[in-house]
């Protein structure tokens, strides 16, 4: 079995380690028609695009984005539709992991690694990402901005990083903020080109990787170029 020497890894969710598009794009669909409905939106609703760009940001940011004509109650009251769409799919087996992410993380936990989440989105997203997947056993903690009111995803990386107690860390994430978030906290950084990240959006990762069961090799290449 491949050793990994790094204590803990920090992981963010959609597009990482969770095909969010299989819940996410269904369920926004059913709400923009909702929204038509009750006239808080009116137009074309939002293209596949245009809402998985949006995939990785805060949830201010995301209807800042989508609906930015809406009041703050109407925003809330759509973000709770779409999260009650997203969980209900999710609890439906709607949901699917990247190829190789249980098996991955098996190992990492059998090893001693500590797993974290670090997610812009809600904890009870997160919660039942980890628990309808089955991955749930394998992490010591889930940290997501919900939980924590962070407006930024270097301020829940820190908060990781205390819970932590160590430095031994690698940040993994699809998106720029996982990489930046990673970097403001002094990790090494993995970016997964297999995600949602636009054209050169990992270019500052240590190292970057097109399929999850590419982690292994990359974390022991970190640990090599560390030791030189």
């Amino acid at each position: 079995m491949r050793t990994i020497v790094y204590e803990a890894l920090i992981f963010d969710i959609d597009g990482t380690l969770y095909q969010t598009e299989k819940v996410a794009l269904p369920a926004f669909h059913s709400l923009f028609e909702e929204l038509k409905r009750q006239g808080i939106f009116r137009g074309e609703s939002p293209t596949e695009e245009k809402i998985v760009a949006c995939f990785g940001m805060t949830i201010p940011e995301l209807w800042e984005t989508l609906l930015p004509d809406a009041t703050m109650e109407e925003r809330d009251r759509a973000n709770e539709q779409l999260a009650q769409a997203e969980l209900d799919l999710m609890k439906r087996g709607r949901g699917q992991l990247y190829p190789g992410v249980q098996a991955t993380l098996r190992q990492l936990h059998e090893q001693g690694v500590k797993l974290y989440t670090a997610s812009n989105g809600e904890q009870r997203y997160v919660e039942t990402v980890v628990e309808t997947t089955g991955i749930a056993p394998y992490f010591t903690k889930l940290f997501s901005a919900g939980e924590y009111k962070t407006k930024k995803k270097e301020e829940l990386v820190e908060r990781v990083l205390d819970h932590a107690g160590t430095r031994s860390i690698v940040m993994v994430g699809d998106r720029r903020s996982d990489i930046t978030a990673g970097k403001a906290n002094n990790l090494l950084t993995v970016g997964c080109d297999f995600g949602f990240a636009g054209q050169n959006e990992l270019g500052d990762a240590d190292l970057i990787i097109e399929q999850f069961v590419d982690l292994f090799p990359a974390l022991q290449k970190l640990a090599q170029q560390k030791v030189k």
